[in-house]
């Protein structure tokens, strides 16, 4: 069932840019605008965007990824992964560089804990999105 719903404030040349952009498409100003919030929404609930492109891990528990994790999670998704965390997340004092390069990044939630070893410490500084905590041992 539709709906009439009035919005104020609307910028009218906004609006007369997506009333064009529907007309050429052949659809409506409501589907537009209806994925234009999706989006929006999207974009608050994964800021980075990488949902779409890259597998993720969520861990809101406790996790412990060594080397040979590592390889064996990007040799089964044959890609890149991004982890997120709001758990503890510890990497083992075997991750390498070569190990780090297939997490493409670790999105650190304000409740998420890090703990990586001094000689990867810098990598993970620069991988990571970090809203929590990130310690080095």
């Amino acid at each position: 069932m539709s709906h009439v719903i009035a919005i104020r404030g609307l910028d009218k040349e906004i609006y007369q840019k997506i009333y064009t952009l529907a007309k050429q498409s052949g659809r409506r100003v409501s589907d537009l605008i209806n994925e234009a919030l999706k989006a929006y929404i999207q974009s608050q609930d994964d800021p980075t965007g990488l949902e779409q492109q890259d597998p993720i891990i969520e861990n809101a528990g406790v996790l412990t990824l060594t080397k040979s994790v590592i390889l064996n999670i990007h040799q089964e998704l044959q890609k890149e992964f991004t982890i997120r965390n709001s758990g503890k997340l510890l990497l083992d004092s075997d991750v390498t560089r070569d190990a780090l390069q297939y997490i493409r990044s670790i999105i650190n939630t304000s409740s998420g804990v890090i703990k990586a070893p001094k000689h990867v410490y810098h990598i993970i500084v620069l991988k990571a999105k970090n809203y929590g905590t990130l310690e080095m041992y």
